[in-house]
């Protein structure tokens, strides 16, 4: 019984002599850290993303939160996660005294977005600005936003998501093409009616700065021709629902895109013949090509690609092509004609194809894609 009192005993002085050594040692790391020069600081802040920095240090005494609102560094906000019980006091104390610092903003809750730029013309005041997200953003508040965004003078990217359905594409259009410094430009906006979206209206607008070009949303056919008259130093595009008829024939005139080496769409209601068109007057410098299809049997033919490829796409390095199909005339086509695309042409560039179908009885699905888009 004694031997057990005096080992407890013994564990209970062990245990307060080793937290008292912990403390100390906390103690002296936290005395050592603070004892770093103002200069160290700065060198490492570099380094943190600027929300990280605020909450890691901000709060820490008053010497952090002075070396934090006279921090001389640009700053990149990402407000994608705060609370707005956090932003309030954000905003109070780094964002409103240093706008005219932040140099990348990146915004995707509606309600502080319409917080911070209340009025529009707010965001006049961030003149450092160079790359701008606008998440989930009210199609009326962008509208409004939009209109001033020209007087952002380092503006060059610029991705834009609004939560709730456009009324009129053409407006984001028009505004958008006024940036004079623009360079990168990503757009994802829901219609209520993706089969009966109507062209852009270019008609009001000057030649756009922009070289790459994402649009993640319903895009005419038949708006190409003025769209690529105002970008003619585009570099890249990408449309993930690139919207035809099947029926429609559009005698585009050539511009020739010396610049342009990347296009992928996803095509929908665009038969070969009117993709032929607009390679043989748009992209005759491509060097990546990206499309996929559904239930559109005009892709198939590997004659057809062979003569295309050659006589107008002749810098053509990465063929990327996914054709997916949902009934059994398809399915019978592509065993037919799969073999097709194993001729000596695609022998000699290296690119390779496969046929996969569910051979489930009741279901006709299946696809024809590339195994090996690189030359």
């Amino acid at each position: 019984m004694e031997r057990r009192i005096k080992r407890s005993s013994d564990d209970t002085v062990y245990d307060y002599n080793n937290k008292k050594k912990t403390k100390l040692l906390i103690t002296t790391i936290k005395s050592c850290f603070e004892n770093l020069a103002n200069e160290i600081f700065y060198e490492i802040f570099e380094y943190l993303d600027y929300n990280d920095i605020y909450h890691g240090f901000f709060y820490l005494n008053n010497r952090f939160q002075n070396l934090l609102i006279n921090l001389n560094i640009p700053f990149q906000i990402n407000l994608s996660t705060i609370s707005k019980l956090h932003f309030d006091l954000y905003n109070k104390n780094i964002f409103q005294p240093n706008k005219h610092r932040i140099n990348i903003l990146h915004l995707s809750n509606p309600f502080i977005i319409e917080l911070i730029f209340s009025p529009p013309r707010l965001i006049c005041d961030f003149i450092h600005i160079e790359k701008l997200i606008f998440e989930h953003i009210n199609s009326k508040y962008l509208d409004k936003i939009l209109k001033h965004l020209i007087h952002l003078p380092k503006l060059h990217t610029l991705i834009l998501s609004p939560i709730d359905y456009i009324l009129n594409p053409t407006i984001i259009f028009i505004q958008i093409f006024r940036l004079k410094k623009l360079k990168y430009c990503k757009l994802t906006y829901r219609i209520k009616d993706n089969k009966n979206v109507l062209p852009i209206d270019f008609d009001q607008y000057e030649q756009s700065s922009i070289e790459y070009l994402i649009i993640n949303s319903p895009f005419r056919y038949e708006s190409f021709q003025k769209l690529f008259i105002y970008l003619p130093k585009l570099r890249y595009l990408s449309i993930n629902y690139l919207l035809g008829s099947n029926h429609s024939q559009i005698d585009f005139y050539p511009i020739e895109l010396k610049d342009l080496k990347y296009v992928s769409f996803n095509l929908h209601s665009i038969h070969f013949h009117q993709f032929e068109e607009l390679i043989k007057k748009f992209f005759h410098h491509i060097k990546v090509l990206r499309i996929s299809t559904f239930n559109d049997s005009s892709y198939s033919h590997a004659k057809q690609w062979e003569e295309l490829i050659s006589s107008s796409m002749p810098n053509l390095q990465i063929f990327d092509m996914n054709n997916s199909y949902t009934s059994a005339m398809l399915r019978f086509l592509y065993l037919c004609l799969s073999g097709h695309f194993r001729s000596k042409f695609w022998k000699e560039k290296q690119w390779f194809f496969d046929h996969q179908y569910d051979c489930h009885e009741s279901s006709n699905n299946g696809i024809f894609y590339s195994t090996n888009p690189y030359r």
